[in-house]
C-alpha cells in the first residue's frame, strides 16, 4: 500500500480534489472518494459536474445505483462497492479503516490538519511504509523528502 499526503493551499481543497479525481479517472483506475462529511461529498459532486466544459469525470454514489459500475464512487461509509484500487480521503486521517487499496491519497488544507498529517507521515516513514508528502505550490505539487 502506498499512502500519499496532499497539503493544498488554503481555499483550494475542492478544486484540488476534483483535479486528483480527474487524474485518477484518466489513468483508468477505479476510485473511492471518501469524506465523513455529507456536505463535502455534495460540494465535490457538484463541482465535478461544472469544473470543466472540456472533460467529464463520471461518478456516482448509492443514490444512483450501479455502484459496481462507477469508476469513481462517493461515500461517507467504509465500503468499496466498485472494487477500487485508489482511495481519496478528505476530512479524516483514519486510513486504517479502509483496507485493500493500492494507493491512498489523504488531502487536507487546514493548519491543524497539516500538523496531524506531518506527524502521521513521520510515524509511517519510521515504520518503513511507502509514503509520500506533497505540498501544493503555485507551480504544482512539490514532493518533500
Amino acid at each position: 500500500m502506498e499512502i500519499n499526503f496532499y497539503h493544498v493551499l488554503a481555499g483550494n481543497l475542492v478544486p484540488s480534489v476534483v483535479r486528483l479525481l480527474e487524474k485518477v479517472y484518466v489513468s483508468q483506475q477505479r476510485c473511492i472518494f471518501f469524506s465523513p462529511l455529507e456536505e463535502r461529498l455534495k460540494i465535490v459532486d457538484k463541482t465535478l459536474w461544472t469544473f470543466s466544459t472540456h472533460s467529464f469525470v463520471p461518478h456516482g454514489d448509492m443514490r444512483f445505483g450501479f455502484s459496481d459500475r462507477q469508476p469513481i464512487y462517493f461515500t461517507n461509509r467504509v465500503e468499496n462497492p466498485n472494487n477500487a484500487n485508489v482511495l481519496i480521503m478528505v476530512d479524516t486521517f483514519d486510513y486504517k479503516k479502509h483496507e485493500n487499496f493500492e494507493r491512498i491519497l489523504i488531502v487536507f488544507e487546514e493548519k491543524q490538519q497539516a500538523e496531524n498529517a506531518k506527524s502521521l507521515y513521520n510515524d509511517l516513514k519510521k515504520n518503513n511504509l511507502n509514503v509520500n508528502y506533497r505540498v501544493q505550490t503555485p507551480n504544482g505539487w512539490e514532493k518533500l523528502a
